[in-house]
């Protein structure tokens, strides 16, 4: 296809999801403002810590903040998912303050962090981002704890693999160690097995065109909405969480979020989680989970036969958002007994 096919198919996406953004958005704005909201005056995303700058091996600029900063006992390194940023962990970050020198950082292309090269959109560059993290923010010889979400758990994985020098402990939460490739969002069989065909060609489409649609995305977001509540959220969800979700995926750049996700879906196997058998390991899964379905963390969890699992109830993809104080309370379990292991 030439470049310039390339770029009017990129805007035919945009234009696309604009259209369908628009009509798809009246229906989630009516049916998110009739839902009851627990969190309707939480202030998402207002919590912040020592900013530390961190630098990628391929140059690129990452942003990391550190909570307890006095603290080299235990770190715990927090990484997020897939067009979010540190601020996902939120209620987390709220309740798990005072156990231990807590790490957050924004993934390349994602919050306050650099894009790079499109060439370092790829879960291995990822993998390379963690530990040049973990080298700025946490004191040689802390005993560190992992915990991912979604594309944060798959970092998690792959850095455990490659350099599981200093971890102690993980938490895995609504990720996958491969096979995205064939999820079905929630759709019907056959309308799931022809987006799959469809979408490598989209992606190249859209990745092609980034800055193009980069113009349309914002007249879309009410659909945007309208998809997060419906394919990352459970029944229940806070309308203003869902909300917070959406901002986040708004700042998310659009190079990163293609490529990305083809990187995550381009994998048969993203990790044989071998860099976490004598680890500590807990796995947190999600019953109504649409993107990284409980199935997946079944299967993280049966290649670690010590891993502990948990599945919260009712609760979509972004069960640290949907239930808080469950997923913060299996956390502060697994930091409690890595402390006990280092003790």
């Amino acid at each position: 296809m030439s470049r310039r096919r390339k770029i009017l198919a990129a805007a035919a996406i945009g234009a696309g999801a604009v259209a369908a953004g628009r009509v798809a958005g009246q229906r989630a704005v009516h049916r998110l403002e009739l839902r009851p909201d627990t969190h309707a005056a939480e202030p998402f995303g207002s919590l912040r810590g020592l900013p530390v700058p961190v630098t990628a091996s391929d140059g690129t600029r990452l942003y990391a903040e550190v909570d307890g900063a006095d603290r080299s006992d235990l770190a715990v390194v927090f990484s997020h998912g897939w067009t979010l940023t540190q601020d996902s962990w939120h209620f987390q970050r709220k309740a798990l303050r005072g156990l231990g020198r807590l790490v957050f950082w924004d993934q390349r292309g994602h919050g306050r962090s650099g894009a790079g090269p499109r060439s370092g959109n790829d879960l291995a560059q990822l993998s390379d981002d963690l530990a040049a993290v973990i080298a700025a923010t946490v004191p040689a010889g802390t005993p560190v704890i992992l915990i991912g979400h979604s594309m944060g758990g798959m970092t998690v994985m792959r850095y455990a693999d490659e350099k599981p020098t200093q971890i102690i402990a993980a938490g895995l939460v609504c990720t996958s160690s491969g096979g995205l490739g064939v999820v079905t969002l929630g759709m019907p069989p056959i309308l799931a097995k022809i987006t799959h065909q469809v979408m490598p060609s989209a992606l190249r489409a859209a990745g092609f065109g980034a800055p193009v649609l980069e113009r349309f995305r914002h007249l879309a977001r009410d659909g945007v909405r309208l998809i997060e509540d419906q394919i990352a959220f459970g029944p229940d969800a806070s309308p203003a969480a869902v909300t917070f979700a959406e901002e986040m995926m708004a700042d998310t750049r659009m190079e990163a979020l293609v490529d990305l996700f083809a990187s995550m879906t381009s994998y048969p196997q993203i990790s044989a989680c071998s860099g976490l058998a004598e680890v500590d390991t807990l796995v947190i899964g999600a019953e109504l989970d649409a993107l990284t379905p409980l199935g997946h963390s079944l299967a993280i969890a049966a290649k670690l036969p010590s891993a502990r699992l948990e599945v919260v109830a009712g609760a979509g993809h972004m069960a640290m958002l949907e239930r808080p104080a469950t997923v913060s309370g299996h956390l502060g379990d697994l930091i409690e007994r890595a402390r006990e292991q280092v003790a």
